[in-house]
């Protein structure tokens, strides 16, 4: 059968692990690209000057099976993995030499043997070898270590389970003239790029990793299915359990596991009663265990994929430029590692599903004790041939732990590989144990339709345990809704998978040709009634000591992530899945929410104010990426850096969600190049903490900035940015606010003061930054305990932190000649700037709600002068602004400093506040909270009028006027009344069809009750005058509640004064 060729070479080619396992199984012809080809012929020598090595080839093989070597799959990954790196990069090496391994590939038995050595250069260098003819040729034996075919020759009965055979045939030169291809020799450059790299451990270690992620999906879809099996707590797998935990990886299992089991009956129906707390940890632990895998297993791919996508590079003399990756051997460790651990834990759902903790041992001889016993049995091989694998694990990290240069990076790829192969064969057991549980706790499958006359057989009875709860009722309601099958009503998913392991066990137990029913036959939990045939409960006893391990094996072939069942099976399951969390409840992310048309009213009115008074100002508006590279953010923020969110590594740059837009602003001016600049930005941020909702902390949120950059004389930016602050905070109309003000330097001179080593500023100040939630006791308990400051040192802070008050007078104060802070030099400095700011902002009249606060300590890294916060007098929802000066932050970038200072405004809280007074408001006056700015509803009485509403709404759009038609062909009246009392639309255009005849129209005013008939010709202007004179009518009914809040800080001023 011909097949597309896979094309090696082709520029810009990214090729997938998933394409080195398809090579490696022999599942792809390899080609090279015609333009790849052309660029290695010109980069590399011409033939008059080649230079072959000197080499000579070993006088005598090495006998067969004198070393273990890899077998057939794995070394055809390591010539897949070697030549796409030859033919990726540039190293010089000929063409023959890529064509050469691509005959290799593609023409049968003339796979070279190639060594399992702990490292790569044993294997490449064989490689190197094998271009020169020299060495053996690989011999892959037919089937495995003593595995016969049928049931009873199960590989499934031995401690140790045999690596796939694996052997060497004759000489390799043979082979090769045997096939007619011609061996292309190396030069000693073309050896020195061959045998350098990681190729051998990628290409092996693609194969690990590639079948860990299909893996994966099995054992999640196995876990649930044992949860099936015992009626297992599902508790474990909610969204606000597993976040508690704040481990990312659990998150994704845990929902998978949801969707699996949706519409389960059986769930959470057993009641563990054993009083071991560790009885059921393997299935309350599962979205850990797995999620942890999952964690390994993208370590692992990131690692190798590097290797797989890399180029080979010439050698510079005797330097070698492609040396192995450290990274790969620890993170195949790791992938290792987590397989064990997630076989460990399927072993031991296998046991509890067989033997139910808390539940009394059944009786010898009984169906159940068999089936505990079978299932026994096969967990102590199966933990066999895990110690086998843990052992090889073992040897691969005492090699790493003695010399800690060193880098077993095959060894530790094939160790991957054996725990993959261990783990498939405990997933497969854990789910056929499952599947041998369910059909015996359901009995045989219902009778065919022409037998439905016959009696039904009685249902088991349900057992102690509380497992019989879907059990007990078989013959009622649930066997009819559920089918064939008793009455044990499963999950979507665990269904499915249960169907598809049954039939595979079923098909190798009984000879390879399956039953006519596709079941298992296994005893049923309650001996037989009387009067059944002699024999036939002892017979089904004995037939799952029988049964079990040849069921094991044809699991673990329907379970082989490399195999052809598996893809196609993950893919229809990965449907249901989808398709049952799509009927799941919905939620919002946590940290985030929904804003319904009202609320975005409300939101709009406060950008609206909030740009006004930027754009006052004569600032800019500029927009950066929602994302920055990770190294942009990192380093940025102190303590607070573990809150950014990363993006998932899809191959690219390392990105991260944007922290606050002040960073994002520092790069923009150094990538733009920009000296001076006023600018605002109004877009979202991300941050990783605990969301607070009712205290307007989110996860996702807007921030409003405003920031002047660029060299001005001292503290007028810093004055300008203060009273912008304080003007939006005004016209929100929040109430009473505090602007809380401090300077970096004073913070830097009270610590020098008290006696705290300069390393510890920055954190110290961020236990200060707490003051305005703890008390003092609290921060000063934090700064001995936790950050090692001797206690009379936090003491002396103490005396510091505790000082705020009106500006003008507190700068006097310390101000004077014998306060520590003004014999402080940066002290001094810091009181000088601060003495012209306070100037600038009362001549301004701005400085009323300023505090001076020592207290105040921003807790980031980047703040260079004034900080400042804005808090809400009387109301729990922390600060609502805040923001400083910030010299340095643009040359971390360009290596030139812009001096920048800024403010955020925190317009969530903001929002929250403003929601609530108009909600207040709206309830006072017994209206809802308006949604839309609709001025005019244009209202028709009569039929056949729905054009001329259209027309006439056209016009008033044409003219600025907000109006809406209505989409009813015939309105009633009561129907054009009802939208303008619930929308509060304040005008009305009511026509019919004796207004149309006298090109007349009829404007109803809804708050005054009156109507006023005019021409059509005069609507327009009509109805500007009628909103003008609205206009200035509700202006004035605000102006007095907003006069206090105009008012505060102008007589603060004139108090300072």
């Amino acid at each position: 059968m011909s097949q597309k060729p896979f094309t090696v070479g082709g520029i810009g080619a990214q090729p997938s692990l998933d394409d080195v396992v398809k090579i490696a199984q022999g599942g792809l012809v390899v080609a090279l690209d015609a333009a790849g080809a052309e660029r290695i012929k010109k980069e590399s020598p011409a033939p008059k000057a080649f230079q072959p090595e000197a080499f000579t080839a070993p006088a005598q093989p090495p006998a067969a099976g004198a070393a273990p070597l890899l077998d057939a799959a794995q070394t055809r990954a390591v010539l897949a993995t070697r030549l796409l790196t030859v033919m990726n990069g540039r190293s010089g090496a000929r063409l023959q030499v890529a064509d050469f391994l691509t005959q290799l590939l593609n023409r049968p038995g003339l796979l070279p043997a190639l060594p399992a050595a702990p490292g790569d250069a044993a294997v490449l260098g064989a490689l190197a070898d094998a271009c020169h003819g020299a060495g053996l040729a690989l011999k892959q034996q037919e089937g495995g270590s003593g595995s016969g075919s049928g049931a009873s020759a199960s590989p499934h009965t031995s401690a140790e389970h045999p690596h796939t055979a694996a052997a060497a045939g004759g000489p390799l030169a043979d082979a090769l003239a045997a096939a007619g291809v011609a061996p292309p020799g190396l030069s000693a450059a073309e050896r020195a790029v061959l045998s350098s790299g990681a190729s051998a451990a990628a290409g092996v270690g693609a194969l690990a990793v590639a079948g860990g992620k299909r893996l994966l999906s099995a054992a999640t879809a196995a876990a649930a299915l044992s949860v099936e099996a015992l009626g297992a707590p599902t508790k474990a797998f909610e969204a606000d359990v597993v976040e508690a935990a704040g481990y990312k990886g659990a998150i994704g299992v845990a929902d998978e596991l949801q969707g699996l089991l949706e519409g389960s009956k059986r769930a959470d129906t057993f009641k563990d009663r054993s009083g071991d707390p560790a009885a059921l940890a393997a299935f309350a632990g599962a979205p850990q265990r797995l999620g942890a895998l999952g964690e390994a297993l993208a370590g692992a791919y990131t690692a190798v994929r590097s290797e797989v996508q890399s180029g080979a590079l010439a050698p510079k003399g005797t330097a070698v430029l492609s040396p192995p990756s450290p990274l790969l051997p620890s993170s195949l460790v790791e992938l290792c590692r987590a397989l064990l651990a997630a076989a460990r834990d399927a072993l031991a759902r296998a046991r509890a599903v067989a033997a139910p903790p808390g539940v009394e041992p059944p009786a010898a001889g009984s169906g159940p004790a068999a089936t505990a016993a079978a299932v026994a049995e096969a967990v102590a091989a199966a933990e066999g041939r895990l110690a086998a694998a843990q052992r090889a694990l073992v040897a691969v990290g005492s090699a790493m732990l003695e010399d800690v240069s060193a880098l077993p990076s095959v060894q530790a790829a094939l160790a991957a590989n054996g725990a993959l192969q261990a783990a498939l064969e405990a997933v497969a057991l854990e789910a056929v144990t499952a599947v041998v549980a369910l059909r015996a706790l359901e009995g045989p499958p219902a009778p065919p339709a022409a037998e439905a006359a016959e009696p039904a057989p009685a249902a088991p009875a349900a057992p102690a345990d509380g497992k019989g709860k879907a059990a007990a009722a078989a013959g009622g309601k649930k066997d009819r809704k559920g089918g064939a099958g008793g009455g044990v009503v499963l999950g979507k998913g665990t269904a499915l998978l249960r169907a598809y392991v049954e039939r595979a066990a079923v098909a190798m137990a009984h000879g390879g040709g399956g039953k006519a029913d596709g079941v298992l036959v296994v005893p049923p939990l309650t001996p037989p009634a009387a009067g059944a045939a002699d024999g036939a409960a002892p017979a089904a006893v004995a037939a799952v000591a029988a049964s079990l391990p040849a069921a094991w094996c044809g699991a673990c072939q329907a379970l082989q992530p490399h195999g052809p069942g598996l893809a196609k099976f993950l893919e229809e399951l990965r449907g249901v899945v989808e398709a049952n969390q799509a009927r799941r409840k919905p939620k919002v992310p946590k940290g985030a929410r929904d804003f319904l048309p009202e609320q975005m009213a409300i939101r709009e009115r406060a950008f609206a104010a909030i740009t006004g008074v930027f754009k006052r100002h004569g600032a800019v508006s500029i927009d950066t990426p929602v994302f920055e590279l990770r190294e942009t953010l990192m380093g940025k923020y102190g303590e607070d850096s573990k809150l950014i969110y990363d993006l998932a590594d899809q191959g690219g740059e390392i990105l991260s969600l944007r922290y606050d837009l002040t960073v994002p602003f520092a790069r923009f001016v150094a990538v733009q190049g920009i000296t001076n600049i006023k600018r605002y930005h109004i877009g979202k941020v991300y941050r990783r903490d605990q969301p607070q909702m009712t205290r307007g902390r989110f996860r996702e949120f807007f921030q409003c900035d405003f920031d002047i950059a660029g060299s001005y004389s001292p503290m007028v930016p810093d004055a300008e940015v203060v009273a912008v602050l304080v003007e939006i905070l005004t016209e929100l109309r929040l109430g009473q606010f505090e602007v809380k003000l401090n300077h970096r330097g004073l913070l830097d001179a009270m610590l020098a003061i008290a006696g705290v080593p300069a390393q510890k500023f920055r954190p110290i100040c961020s236990a200060i930054d707490k003051l305005d939630k703890e008390p003092w006791e609290v921060v000063k308990a934090e700064m001995v305990n936790d950050k090692g400051l001797p206690e009379a040192v936090a003491d002396t802070i103490g005396q510091f932190v505790v000082l705020r008050g009106e500006p003008m007078a507190l700068l006097a104060r310390l101000s004077a000649p014998d306060h520590p802070l003004a014999q402080h030099p940066q002290g001094k400095a810091a009181l000088d700037d601060l003495k012209i700011f306070f100037e600038m902002l009362q001549a301004m009249g701005r400085l009323g709600p300023v505090t001076l606060d020592l207290s105040l300590a921003r807790g980031l890294d980047y703040y260079t002068g004034v900080i400042y916060e804005a808090v809400l007098q009387g109301a729990q929802v922390g600060s609502i602004a805040a923001g400083g000066r910030y010299d340095r932050l643009v040359g971390m970038f360009s290596g030139k400093d812009v001096p920048a200072v800024g403010v955020s405004i925190g317009i969530e809280r903001v929002f929250a506040i403003m929601e609530a007074q108009m909600r207040e408001r709206a309830a006072a006056a017994g209206k809802p909270l308006r949604a839309i700015e609709t001025e005019v509803l244009v209202g028709s009485i009569g039929s056949g009028l729905q054009q001329r509403r259209m027309g006439l709404c056209a016009e008033l759009w044409g003219a600025g006027i907000k109006a809406e038609f209505g989409y009813k062909p015939n309105p009633k009246m009561a129907d054009n009344l009802g939208y303008c009392h619930e929308n509060q639309v304040p005008f009305m255009v009511l026509f019919g069809e004796d207004e149309v005849a006298r090109r007349v129209v009829k404007i109803k005013d809804m708050d005054a009750h009156a109507e006023e008939e005019v021409p059509v010709e005069e609507l327009v202007p009509a109805l500007k005058a009628k909103l003008a004179a609205r206009e200035a009518r509700l202006a004035a009914e605000a102006a007095p509640a907003a006069a206090p809040a105009a008012a505060a800080p102008e007589a603060a001023a004139a108090a300072s004064q």
